[in-house]
Parts: structure tokens; sequence; C-alpha cells
């Protein structure tokens, strides 16, 4: 029997990657649903394509463009979590920034096998999804390549033998720029990802490195392990996902060619290998691997991470929210590249600290007053 798959940002850069995985393994799979934000154009596309039983687009403006009987459209955040509460064996959460959270904590509840490729979701609630994952009969597996690449690496070491869990990222588009040239970075620049194509949000993320920054926070909740044990290393050729450090000093590491396919298709197998029609991992093609630390002072995001792990649950919420308005921000041309990390920092530093426990009510407050307060510091300095 198929097993059938929600599929939430079915038009983003992850929701197009498991479609062509799904068609590549349709003897095993249903795309049941698919999700939009409003790229109707292409929603409509792959309604034609993959023949879905229901589809949902966050914008209600845009329901009647669907093509869809229309009574199999549905809108808005409920409209998602009425597709999650159906028959639906697996959740794929692509969706881009903070919406994500009340889709991953809904699959969580309805007990469904979660592909999780949202990462705002565990940045703004990791306490509480970890909890959620562990309490029911839910199963999270990681979408990002980073942490499928622990994932896998962990299933074959006891806890007790592991000292340290390290992440890699490229570097981004801007990763030799000086100080100068950062701060005169425009939007185009910082969208021209040097290995990976994704959507601007994360794209512009991995410029200000702050995508790394909030995969540290994921790596925290995800594998239950303390800050100080999480590392990050540049690796521009993008080869090495994630290594494992174990206590006598050995190192093991995951590697693999950079194709967001591999990752999805070992989570939607719930942690079964299939053929896949990607392109195989050549050494010698490769020839040469680097690494080095992040320069902190030019891109100071992971820095403001283990900051916000320090501070407590409620930095992190804070520091997604601050992220998110400022980026759009920049993307607008109403503040610098180097103004975005500077403004999270004070948003941060702003904030009444409170313990995030088991509450989605709270984390949704704490999000709307950093919002508030980030458009407020926008426009007392640059309006």
């Amino acid at each position: 029997m198929r097993k059938r798959v929600l599929i939430l940002g079915s038009t983003g850069s992850i929701g197009r990657s498991t479609l062509s995985v799904i068609e590549s393994q349709r003897e095993d799979f249903e795309v049941f649903g698919l999700v939009c934000k409003e790229n109707v154009r292409l929603l409509n596309e792959q309604i034609e394509r993959f023949r879905p039983r229901y589809v949902a687009v966050l914008e209600s403006s845009k329901k009647d463009l669907v093509d869809l009987e229309r009574g199999r459209v549905l809108t808005g955040m409920e409209g998602i979590k009425e597709l999650i509460a159906m028959e639906v064996d697996i959740v794929v959460n692509a969706i881009s920034g903070s919406q994500g959270l009340e889709p991953t904590i809904e699959a969580l509840k309805r007990e469904r096998t979660l592909a999780l490729a949202n990462k705002e979701s565990v940045v703004m609630a990791g306490r509480i999804i970890s909890r959620l994952a562990s309490q029911s009969r839910a199963r999270l597996l990681p979408v990002d390549s980073e942490h499928s690449a622990l994932f896998q690496l962990l299933e074959r070491f006891r806890r007790e033998e592991v000292k340290t869990l390290i992440i890699t990222c490229s570097g981004g588009p801007l990763r030799d720029y000086d100080n100068r040239a950062l701060s005169e970075a425009k939007p185009e620049q910082a969208l021209i990802h040097p290995v990976w194509t994704m959507g601007k949000k994360i794209t512009l993320d991995s410029a200000t490195l702050m995508n790394k920054a909030f995969e540290v926070i994921e790596v925290r909740w995800l594998f239950d392990i303390e800050p100080e044990r999480i590392r990050v290393l540049v690796h521009p050729e993008s080869i090495i996902h994630g290594l494992l450090e174990l206590i006598d000093g050995s190192v093991f590491c995951y590697m693999a060619h950079p194709d967001m396919r591999i990752p999805i298709s070992f989570a939607i197998n719930e942690g079964k290998r299939r053929h896949l029609p990607v392109k195989g991992l050549s050494l010698e093609d490769v020839a040469c691997l680097t690494f080095f630390p992040p320069d902190e002072e030019r891109f100071p995001a992971i820095r403001l991470a283990y900051e916000a792990l320090r501070v407590g649950d409620s930095a992190q919420v804070v520091m997604n929210a601050a992220n998110e308005v400022a980026g759009i921000a920049f993307m607008q041309g109403r503040i610098k590249f180097t103004d975005i990390c500077r403004i999270v920092r004070e948003v941060m530093e702003h904030h009444e600290v409170r313990p995030v426990v088991d509450s989605t009510e709270l984390v949704l407050e704490l999000t709307r007053w950093a919002r508030s307060f980030t458009e407020r510091l926008l426009e007392e300095e640059y309006e």
C-alpha cells in the first residue's frame, strides 16, 4: 500500500525536490495533498502532474485560481491543520519561516511521520517539539542535509561515545567579502548562493550565516545535546555535511553530493535507502576538501545563536522573529546587510526573558512582540 504524503510548501525548492523523489518512487508514495503560499501557477502544474486529493493555499484570495474541484481546496492555517488531520501518513513541512510552527506542532500531535525542513519551528519551540516527539508515536526525521547527516551518524554510536557534533556550511555568497564590501552588499549579491538553489529567505539567511545559527539551535533540540558540544565549520565544497567527534579522538563524517533529494528520500522513506537518480560523489573530481572556522566578527549570527541558547527559550523565539523582519527590510533596501544581525542583537537585548515550557501561544505572543519591536526600531533608526 502506498504511503500518503502531504507536502507543505510544495512550490518551494524543498517541495519541488520532494515531488522529484516521489516521482522516482511512485510505487511507494501517493501525493495526498499539496500546500503553497501563493504560487498558484506552479501549484496548478503540480496538480496536473501528481493529481493530489486535496490542496491548500495560505492566501485565501488565491483559492479561486486553483485548478481543482472547489470542495477539495482549503485555505489558511486552519486548512493546513485540517489536511494534517486527514488520513495522512507522512507530512513534509517545507513551509518557509515562522508560519511552519503550527503545522509542525499539529503533525506531532496527530502522531504523523514528520519530515521536517522548517528549521524555524525548532528555533521557536525546540523544547515543546522535542517533548512532543518523545512522548508520542510521531516520528520526526530532519530534512536539512546537516541534521540528516548527524541523525544517520548518531544511529551508529552510543551517546556516551560522542564528544562533539559538527555541522558545516558553505559560507554563503558573501564569504570572501571584507567589512566594507559586506556593508555595501546588495540583495542581488546576497541571493546568489555558491552551492544550493533555495528560496530567497533561506538564501539570505545563508549569506548572513543566520541559517547556520538556527541550525546550531536545531542541533541542540533535535539531538538533546549541550550547546558547548556543538561546532560549526565553513566547508566551501559542501561535500561533508556533518561530523561526529568521539571521546577517543576519532572523527566520523557523512559525505554526499550536495543534492537535497538525498536527505528528503531518507526522511520520507523513514530511514530506508532507495535508489535515486542523483549525481554520484566522485572524490577524484572534488580533489580537495577545505575547512575553517566561521569569522564571527564579520558574520556574528552564530555567536547570537549560542547567546540565545544561554539566555533561554524566549531569546530564541525573539531572534527568529527579529531576523525575519530585518531580512525583509534589507531586501526592500531599507537597511544595510550588516544591520541585520545588529538589529537582531538589539531586539534580543530588549526582550523580557520568559520560560517557554509548553505554551505555543506564548511562542506566538513573543513572536508578535519581537516583530512589532523590530519594526519600531527600524522606523526610529531609518525612516
